[in-house]
């Protein structure tokens, strides 16, 4: 049986947003001020990183704030389709972002510029940047995945993204330690090929929400199963499901025997409704239609 969302999992996903927002706030002034006074050029860029973070946290919570708007006259569905366009936006800032980094490591391990080692301190500052971009991730990728908000989710996947790339810096301050000045743009690149992984995803799972996609084969069957197995229900006239945002919808046809009166139907209909609720995570927004049972009709769903 599935789990229902509970109000703390829904309050605990808003709240994931601003606490992504005040550490990405408090890493850029933090890796700013201390790459700044260490000499460390790669702690600097990552602080720049953290900019665009600021910038993607801002845009999530606004995007979440109108995403849990009721329906209204003009949006019957809902607001959900907002987080979609929230985590193309993450997916592709993150992109840009990355490829740009990649671009100028890779000019940089060309033609390597000679400098003198950042201070040891930056080793300290970055280390720090790693632990708590780690527990942001994991802070907002637990309600994300209860309440199902693509938004959230994407600005968790962030958080590890800028945590992979302050792993880079990582590496590349304490080669530069030791005099090898190269790690640092291989480690970038290495990071950088990962991160544009995550953003694609990012970008081809929300585009694929925008599009109304039908959900996953297996809660398809799912859904199908429990139509079926509904005592009064024939067979199955259509199944239709898409997802909005953080909720599921179903248009489902069934087809009963023709002799069963309409207080009879509706009585089904609201015993499928509770059962696909109680059952279907997610799953809220539900239109059924009663159809005759003829053997001619059968379509498959």
């Amino acid at each position: 049986m599935a789990v229902k969302v509970d109000e703390k999992c829904r309050i605990c996903a808003h709240r994931a947003s601003f606490y992504c927002l005040a550490t990405h706030i408090f890493q850029v002034i933090f890796k700013g001020a201390i790459g700044v006074l260490t000499g460390s050029l790669a702690l600097i860029a990552d602080a720049t990183y953290s900019m665009a973070d600021v910038l993607c946290s801002i845009v999530s919570l606004v995007t979440t704030h109108f995403a849990e708007k009721p329906p209204d006259k003009k949006h019957p569905y809902g607001h959900g389709k907002m987080e979609f366009i929230c985590g193309t936006f993450i997916g592709i800032v993150l992109f840009t972002l990355v490829a740009f980094i990649v671009v100028v490591s890779i000019a940089h391990l060309i033609t390597i510029v000679p400098h003198p080692p950042p201070h040891f301190v930056a080793l300290i500052a970055v280390a720090v940047s790693i632990l708590i971009n780690e527990m942001m991730f994991r802070c907002a990728m637990c309600p994300a995945k209860r309440v199902n908000s693509a938004a959230v989710e994407a600005e968790a996947w962030d958080s590890r993204s800028a945590g992979l790339s302050s792993v880079a810096v990582f590496v590349g301050v304490l080669g530069a330690q030791f005099g090898l000045v190269s790690l640092d743009p291989l480690a970038a690149i290495l990071v950088g090929i990962f991160v544009a992984k995550i953003s694609l995803e990012l970008i081809y799972k929300n585009l694929t929400g925008l599009m109304d996609t039908s959900l996953h084969s297996d809660e398809i069957n799912q859904i199908r199963e429990l139509v079926i197995t509904t005592p009064g229900v024939k067979s199955i006239g259509y199944l239709k499901t898409r997802a909005v945002g953080r909720r599921y919808t179903a248009e489902i046809q069934i087809l009963v025997s023709p002799t069963v009166t309409v207080e009879e139907s509706h009585i089904i209909v609201s015993r499928l409704k509770t059962t696909l609720r109680q059952r279907i995570e997610h799953l809220e927004d539900i239109v059924i239609t009663c159809k005759p049972y003829v053997e001619e009709l059968k379509e498959v769903a």
